[in-house]
C-alpha cells in the first residue's frame, strides 16, 4: 500500500508539471545559423534569412590585407570539396566625392574563401577610375575574381554588370581545383573559370559573403540564399 501510494503521488505530481516555454532564438544565433560567425568592423541584420552588412564610415579593407582585413563579413568552416552560392541582391557603390583609399573609389560585394594565408574574393566590383588625379564621372559595374597568396596577389574582370539587376556568384572546389561562376537570373549560369591553379588552400577553409568597400561612407549590401553544399557529379556523358 505504501508503494502504490507513492507511485500514485508522483504520477499526479508529473501531471502537474507543464515544462517552460523555449524562448526564440536570438537575432545572433540565427546569424550563426544561417551565416555563419561574423567579423570585422560594421552592422548585420537579418530579415527573414536576408542579410545586411552595414559599414560604419571608414573603409571597409578587404583581403589584400591580410591580418588587417577588416571588412564586415559571415563565414562558416567548411572541409573538403564544396560548392558556395548566394544572391547578391544590392550594394552601395562608392560615393566618388568622398575621401577613398586605394587608386580610386570602389567597393565589392560578393563571396570570400580563406585559409593559411590564402584567399578568394569574388564579387561585384564597383568603382570610378580616375585621369590626372580626377575622379571620372561612369561607375563601372562587373564580376570580379581577385586571389590572394603568400607574397602576391592578382584580379581580373569577368563581366560587366548591367544596372538593377541581382548577382548570383558562386565558388566550387573540387578535387583541390577552386573555379568560380555566376549568373544574373540564378538559373543559366557562366561557365566555371579557374582564376588561378596554384592556390594551396588547407582541407578547412572559411567561405561566406563580406562586404569591402575604399571609401570614407556608411554603406550597404545585402545578401540572400546562401547554400554551402557539396559539389554536383558530372554526368557520366560529360566525363568522356
Amino acid at each position: 500500500m505504501i508503494r502504490a501510494a507513492a507511485v500514485v503521488a508522483f504520477v499526479v505530481t508529473a501531471v502537474g508539471v507543464s515544462a517552460a516555454p523555449v524562448p526564440p532564438p536570438t537575432e545572433k544565433e540565427l546569424l550563426a545559423k544561417y551565416w555563419g560567425k561574423t567579423e570585422g568592423q560594421g552592422e548585420f541584420e537579418l530579415a527573414g534569412k536576408q542579410l545586411t552588412m552595414r559599414t560604419v564610415g571608414q573603409p571597409a579593407r578587404g583581403m589584400l590585407y591580410g591580418k588587417n582585413a577588416n571588412m564586415p563579413r559571415a563565414t562558416k568552416p567548411v572541409t573538403g570539396d564544396f560548392e558556395v552560392t548566394v544572391k547578391l541582391g544590392d550594394a552601395t557603390p562608392p560615393n566618388p566625392k568622398n575621401r577613398h583609399e586605394e587608386s580610386w573609389p570602389g567597393s565589392r560585394a560578393g563571396l570570400v574563401v580563406s585559409g593559411d594565408g590564402y584567399s578568394i574574393e569574388f564579387h561585384l566590383y564597383q568603382y570610378y577610375t580616375k585621369r590626372n588625379g580626377e575622379v571620372q564621372d561612369k561607375l563601372n559595374r562587373v564580376v570580379w575574381v581577385d586571389t590572394w597568396f603568400p607574397g602576391g596577389g592578382a584580379g581580373g574582370s569577368r563581366e560587366q554588370v548591367p544596372v538593377g539587376k541581382s548577382t548570383y556568384l558562386r565558388i566550387t572546389r573540387k578535387d583541390k581545383t577552386v573555379s568560380v561562376s555566376h549568373s544574373f537570373d540564378g538559373k543559366e549560369w557562366s561557365a566555371p573559370h579557374v582564376p588561378r591553379q596554384d592556390l594551396a588552400f588547407p582541407d578547412e577553409v572559411s567561405v561566406g559573403a563580406f562586404y569591402a568597400h575604399s571609401t570614407y561612407q556608411i554603406a550597404t549590401a545585402t545578401f540572400d540564399e546562401l547554400t554551402v553544399t557539396k559539389p554536383k557529379a558530372e554526368p557520366k556523358d560529360a566525363a568522356k
